[in-house]
């Protein structure tokens, strides 16, 4: 199945297991003008134009957790664990892994890139280091667009397949116009998706900042601020309903009755009960007591 299903229905590939052990999974998502391909797979080969009336003009951009070897446009490269590369549905293309891998494919419109990026041709085959920092927001974006998809709906989809335009153009090296337009396009929506991620996973830390998260992002603590701002909240705001919805999450859970309020509420990053409260009070109109009044009854129903 997964050779003829996926291989040559949808991939237009031929693919051939390279030991006796043979395992893959395959999630592919299409947006309008773009697919996401998250898979992993045991070692195989996988040849690129087995039906030449079946290619197109799209690009492929790839990356995986382990080494794989690249044939394609006459060129031959090992590219190992977290680098990128680009390279072209139009021609013949062999990649091969010799160890079990996880892997990221992106399939865009060659004419998308070629509009912002000069000389597309040049990018083919040239590896993408993994510590880029475009490459770097690019993963991370798709990893929130990978959990978060369903809820978006056409024009916030097509809002995605740009930034994610945006963020392959700059990994590759876009330059002039439309490197500006790609850092007031995607970057920035990027940059303030990492930088939520890591604050929401330190939001029990009650010193968490706006220069610390500056500083994960090796930007400046006004660019945080900005960004926000872009968005219609402040930081500050963004942490606060952050972490009441999480304390509210854990009251709301019969599990947690037994656990006192004021731990829920330090868990959670708030240093002052009181102020803790008040917030609370104001955001959900009742007191914390009361969500965890109706847990506990809950609880005793089970």
């Amino acid at each position: 199945m997964f050779r003829e299903m996926f291989g040559r229905g949808v991939a237009n590939m031929d693919i051939t297991p390279l030991g006796e052990e043979c395992h893959a999974e395959i999630e592919l998502r299409v947006f309008p003008g773009a697919s996401v391909m998250w898979g992993g797979n045991s070692p195989h080969r996988f040849e690129k134009g087995c039906d030449l009336g079946k290619s197109d003009d799209d690009c492929l951009f790839a990356w995986a957790n382990g080494p794989g070897l690249f044939r394609h446009l006459g060129k031959e490269i090992t590219v190992g664990a977290g680098p990128a590369v680009l390279m072209s549905c139009a021609d013949k293309a062999t990649v091969e892994n010799a160890r079990p891998i996880q892997h990221v494919t992106l399939k865009v419109p060659r004419t998308a890139l070629r509009s912002l990026i000069a000389g597309i041709e040049d990018a083919f085959m040239r590896p993408v280091l993994a510590d880029t920092a475009a490459l770097r927001l690019l993963k991370s974006y798709l990893a929130t667009l990978r959990a978060e998809h369903d809820g978006a709906d056409i024009d916030l989809k097509r809002a995605m397949v740009l930034h994610i335009y945006d963020l392959i153009a700059l990994a590759l090296g876009a330059t002039g116009d439309a490197a500006e337009l790609a850092s007031r396009r995607g970057l920035p929506s990027a940059r303030l998706d990492a930088i939520k991620k890591h604050a929401l996973g330190r939001l029990g830390d009650p010193s968490l900042s706006v220069q610390d998260v500056a500083r994960s992002q090796r930007v400046t603590p006004r660019y945080v601020q900005i960004l926000f701002e872009r968005d219609g909240r402040t930081f500050s705001a963004f942490l606060l309903q952050s972490r009441l919805a999480l304390a509210h999450r854990r009251l709301s859970d019969p599990a947690t009755v037994p656990q006192p309020i004021s731990a829920i509420a330090i868990e959670c990053g708030f240093g002052d009960l009181s102020y803790f409260n008040q917030s609370f009070r104001k955001a959900y109109g009742e007191t914390p007591s009361e969500v965890r009044n109706r847990a506990r009854d809950d609880r005793l129903k089970r």
